[in-house]
């Protein structure tokens, strides 16, 4: 019970959202640098990047409800909000590396 708490006071911390954006956004980058290296054809890479970063999406995840719940929104809302967020964050870092395949510009 107390490990429990610990846990949850942990998940509500800043630093604990802030590391656990940074590794989910490193994941992703590291998987698009891959992808563009191998110029990956852009559907493969998509295949590939729906399956890449679980582990860190879902640390993340939680500790972006956490924080949204402790901000005043209820665990349904913070849910969506926080769904959509990493939806279209997964939708851009796709975006970059088809934009590397078609133009050989590095995205910014």
């Amino acid at each position: 019970m107390i490990a429990t708490a610990f846990a949850v006071a942990a998940l509500l911390q800043p630093e604990s959202f802030e590391a656990s954006a940074g590794a989910f956004a490193a994941c992703l980058r590291a998987t698009v640098q891959m992808g563009m290296t191998t110029r990956m054809e852009p559907e493969q890479f998509r295949a590939g990047l729906a399956r890449a970063c679980l582990d860190e999406q879902a640390r993340f995840r939680a500790a972006a409800i956490a924080a949204a719940i402790s901000q005043g929104r209820s665990e349904a809302e913070a849910a969506a909000e926080v769904d959509g967020n990493i939806a279209n964050g997964r939708r851009i870092f796709a975006a970059d590396q088809e934009s590397y395949v078609r133009t050989g510009r590095v995205p910014r």
